[in-house]
């Protein structure tokens, strides 16, 4: 096995753009090989991690679709030969109300937000296990802690998302593997300026103790402890990082 091979790989997924661009760019620079997933072009981010010296390779996936998932972990193990950070980033957001949701929304959010993280961990974690370390990040959601109208899907996802952190905690903590949860408030990049209604922004940043809109590179460095060696002694833990919105 090369050098390169052996040298610690982070799967983030939805990372084409948003938190998970950011999230690349940020474990890119500490060192990482970046395995960049998502339903769109890859291409950008990857581009970029390599213009700044890192190392990248994008891979297409639909997380609504198993066999999909099962294929990129194949192509991920077979081009780098391990993951080691998992980082759950993706995520489904149907904007709607208890009756405006159909049970294809419900099932697309599902699948993408919770089912996605729990086959991939059921993946990756063996590797993890054999290795004796590994860390499993994933994303929920302050929307848990003080719901808005009309994420419906999404909050019901997000809840599941917390009881899948703290119960795989239990099951990896002894091997040196740790699962742990970042809790995003209303974070602002293109992608969310463009799904979300601008008064919503406004509505939630005068709520927040912070008195700004979050950006995405305010949840990096939060991100990069928890996917490091100084991280060790902590998992199951859900990080609110929402400019306190949720108290």
């Amino acid at each position: 096995m090369t050098e390169h091979l052996q040298s610690r790989v982070a799967l983030i997924t939805g990372a084409a753009g948003g938190l998970g661009h950011a999230f690349a760019l940020r474990l890119a620079a500490a060192g990482l090989h970046i395995a960049v997933v998502d339903c769109v072009d890859t291409g950008p981010t990857v581009r970029t991690i390599q213009a700044q010296g890192g190392t990248a390779q994008g891979f297409h996936c639909d997380l609504r679709q198993p066999e999909q998932i099962a294929y990129l972990g194949r192509q991920v193990l077979e081009h780098f030969g391990r993951c080691d950070v998992l980082v759950n980033n993706a995520a489904w957001i149907p904007l709607k109300s208890l009756d405006e949701t159909s049970l294809l929304d419900w099932s697309d959010c599902q699948a993408v937000t919770l089912d996605a993280p729990f086959l991939l961990s059921q993946l990756f974690a063996p590797g993890m296990r054999e290795r004796g370390w590994g860390r499993i990040v994933n994303l929920a959601s302050s929307n848990t802690g003080r719901p808005q109208k009309g994420f419906l899907a999404y909050i019901a996802a997000k809840m599941g998302v917390i009881g899948l952190t703290r119960a795989l905690a239990v099951e990896l903590g002894e091997h040196g593997v740790t699962v742990n949860a970042i809790s995003p408030g209303l974070i602002r990049h293109p992608g969310s300026a463009a799904a979300l209604p601008a008064q919503l922004f406004e509505q939630v940043r005068a709520s927040q103790m912070i008195k700004r809109n979050g950006v995405p590179e305010d949840l990096c460095g939060v991100l990069a402890f928890i996917a490091s060696d100084e991280s060790s002694y902590m998992t199951g833990q859900v990080f609110n990082l929402d400019g306190g919105f949720v108290l």
